[in-house]
C-alpha cells in the first residue's frame, strides 16, 4: 500500500506488483479514489500468469464488500487477455456524456497494465517492471517545466482529437487548429465506420496492435458517446475474399491452448455465414465526427476552425514555437503535434535545414450511401456490418432517417476529394463480392447515379499513409525539439489513432506504455530516418 500522502502533488503514480494480487489492486484503487488529493492518474502495472477470470475475482472479494462495486467494473474488463499487454482503464465516476460541459469531465484514471504470460515466452514484462517502480512517474528530462505546458495539435480528426483529449487529460492547454469549418472536416468526415480488429496467422504486429486500439476505442465510445446513435457494438462479420487476405487465419494457438480467451476477439463464424468468414464479437460501428467532437469536449482544449497553417516557427531562445499563416501568429506553444493528414509533410519542411520531410502520400477514399426508405422491400440485409474488400453496413441514423453505407475505395494516388461516378461502380463491384444479395437488390439505386434523382449519394476523403501501412507516431525526425507527429493513419484509422494519441501522451510523461515496446517502434515517427 502507499504510505499516508505519498502521491500527493504527483500528477502521475506508478504501482508495479511482480505477480498481480486482485485484493491489493482493488484497496488500492479504492485508497486512490477515496482521496481527495490524489493524482489524476494512478498507473498499476503487473504480471499474471494467467487471463483473470471473472466470477473467480468476484468471489475472492466477496467478503469485502467495499470493494465489489470496483471487483464488478475490473471483472467486465477481463475479457480477450491472450498472452501479451494488456490496458484496462478505469475512471473516477465513470466518463461523462458528449453533450457534458466541458467544466463537468473527470480526468482521473486508473490504468491497469497487465502483462499476460510466462516470462520465458515474454521477457520484456521484466523490462517493464524494472523500468516503473513506485513511486511518480518521471518525465523525461526534456519535457517543459508544468507551467509552460502547452501544445498546438494542427488537424481535428480522430487522431489530433485523440492525442489532443490524452495531453489535456494530463494537465496541458492544447490549441487545436484546422483548416476546416468544424471539427473532423477531412477523412474522420466519414459518415460511418467498421471498427473491427486485425487478425493474422501468425498474430503479427499490426494484429496485436489493432487489438490495443480496439479496446481503448470501446473504452471510449462506452463513455464518450450514445450507443445506438453514434456507435453501435454489434459485432463484425468479416469476409476473408480472395486477393484481400492471401494468408489469412488466425494463429493455431487461438483453436487450442487459448482458444476460450481468442474467442472473445476473433473466431469463426457460424453457418450460415460463408466458409471464409470470421466473426468479430467486439466489432462495432461508429460515427466517427461524432467521436472527435466529444473528445474536443475538454475545458483545457481550444479549437479553432478556418485556421490554415502556411508553416512552423522554432524560437530556439524562447524554447518555443509558432504556428504561421502567412506572417500571422496563429498559436505559440512549447510543443506542436502534426495530425494533418496529407498536409503534414509539406508543415514538417517548413522546419528543416534542407526542406525534407517524411513521404507521406494520399489514400483516397469514397463511400456510397442511400436511405433506407428507398430500398425494395424484402431485400436481404445482413445482420451485422459486414467487411473484407470494403464495407456494408445500414440502418445508420442519419439527419434524413435510417441509412445504408458501403465502401470505401482506396485510391494510393489521388488526393482528390470530389465525387466520382466511377467509385460508385467500385462499391458496388465490391459489395457484389461481399453481399452478392445484397448487391443485387441495391442495384437499381446505384443505376440513378448521374441522373437528377441519384438514389446513391456519395462522401468522399483524403487519408495519407507511408509505404510500411503503419502510422507515424513521435518526435519528427530532423526537425528542432518540440517538433512532433501522429499521422499517416491510412485505412487504420478508427483503430490505432486513439492508440497512437495515448502512447504519445505516455512517452511524454514517463508513463508505462499502452502497447509492448516492440510494438511502439513499429510507430516511431523516426523509424525511416537514414542511420548515420
Amino acid at each position: 500500500m502507499v504510505s499516508e500522502n505519498a502521491w500527493h502533488g504527483c500528477s502521475s503514480w506508478c504501482h508495479t506488483q511482480a505477480s498481480f494480487d486482485e485484493l491489493a489492486f482493488l484497496r488500492l484503487w479504492h485508497d486512490w479514489a477515496s482521496d481527495a488529493a490524489r493524482p489524476t492518474h494512478l498507473h498499476v502495472v503487473a504480471h499474471t500468469m494467467q487471463p483473470l477470470q471473472a466470477d473467480a475475482l468476484l468471489s475472492a472479494v466477496a467478503a469485502h464488500p467495499e470493494l465489489l462495486p470496483l471487483a464488478q467494473q475490473l471483472a467486465d474488463e477481463c475479457w480477450g487477455l491472450l498472452p501479451g499487454m494488456h490496458r484496462l482503464r478505469f475512471a473516477l465516476a465513470g466518463e461523462h456524456h458528449t453533450n457534458a460541459e466541458p467544466s463537468q469531465v473527470s480526468d482521473a484514471r486508473v490504468m491497469l497494465t497487465l502483462c499476460v504470460g510466462t516470462h520465458e515466452d515474454w521477457p520484456e514484462f521484466a523490462d517493464v517492471l524494472r523500468a516503473h517502480s513506485i513511486g511518480p512517474c518521471t518525465p523525461p528530462v526534456d519535457a517543459p517545466a508544468l507551467n509552460a505546458r502547452t501544445v498546438t495539435l494542427i488537424g481535428s480528426g480522430i487522431a489530433g482529437a485523440g492525442t489532443a483529449r490524452a495531453l489535456a487529460e494530463r494537465g496541458w492547454q492544447v490549441t487545436v487548429l484546422d483548416a476546416g469549418a468544424a471539427p473532423a472536416a477531412g477523412a474522420s468526415g466519414l459518415p460511418v465506420g467498421v471498427v473491427a480488429p486485425h487478425t493474422s496467422h501468425d498474430d503479427s504486429g499490426v494484429s496485436r496492435l489493432s487489438r490495443a486500439g480496439l479496446r481503448l476505442m470501446e473504452q471510449t465510445m462506452r463513455g464518450l458517446l450514445t450507443e445506438g446513435v453514434d456507435w453501435g457494438c454489434t459485432g463484425v462479420r468479416e469476409r476473408r475474399l480472395p486477393g484481400k487476405t492471401r494468408r489469412g487465419g488466425v494463429p493455431l494457438s487461438w483453436l487450442n491452448e487459448h482458444a476460450h480467451t481468442a474467442n472473445d476477439w476473433t473466431h469463426k463464424a457460424p453457418p450460415p455465414a460463408p466458409e471464409d468468414a470470421y466473426w468479430h464479437p467486439r466489432g462495432a460501428w461508429l460515427r466517427p465526427a461524432q467521436l472527435v467532437r466529444a473528445l474536443l469536449n475538454h475545458p483545457n482544449i481550444r479549437w479553432q476552425g478556418r485556421a490554415k497553417v502556411d508553416a512552423l516557427k522554432c524560437i530556439t531562445s524562447a524554447s518555443k514555437w509558432q504556428v504561421l499563416q502567412g506572417s500571422k501568429v496563429l498559436a505559440e506553444s512549447s510543443r506542436v503535434v502534426l495530425a494533418a493528414g496529407p498536409g503534414s509533410a509539406a508543415l514538417i519542411a517548413t522546419t528543416t535545414e534542407d526542406g525534407s520531410a517524411p513521404r507521406i502520400n494520399p489514400l483516397r477514399g469514397q463511400v456510397s450511401w442511400g436511405l433506407m426508405a428507398d430500398v425494395p422491400a424484402g431485400t436481404h440485409m445482413p445482420a451485422t456490418p459486414v467487411n473484407g474488400n470494403g464495407s456494408f453496413v445500414h440502418n445508420i441514423p442519419s439527419p434524413d432517417g435510417p441509412a445504408w453505407y458501403t465502401g470505401a475505395t482506396y485510391d494510393r494516388i489521388s488526393g482528390d476529394a470530389r465525387l466520382l461516378d466511377a467509385d460508385h461502380a467500385e462499391n458496388l463491384e465490391r459489395l457484389q463480392a461481399l453481399e452478392p444479395d445484397t448487391a443485387a437488390a441495391l442495384a437499381p439505386l446505384f443505376a440513378t447515379v448521374g441522373t437528377n434523382d441519384s438514389r446513391v449519394h456519395g462522401w468522399a476523403g483524403v487519408r495519407c499513409g507511408v509505404h510500411d501501412r503503419l502510422p507515424m507516431t513521435g518526435r519528427v525526425p530532423n526537425a528542432p525539439e518540440g517538433l512532433y507527429m501522429n499521422t499517416a493513419m491510412g485505412s487504420r484509422g478508427l483503430t490505432l489513432g486513439l492508440l497512437c494519441g495515448e502512447l504519445l501522451a505516455a512517452q511524454w510523461h514517463g508513463e508505462p506504455l499502452p502497447v509492448e515496446a516492440r510494438l511502439a517502434k513499429f510507430l516511431d515517427a523516426t523509424r525511416f530516418k537514414p542511420k548515420t
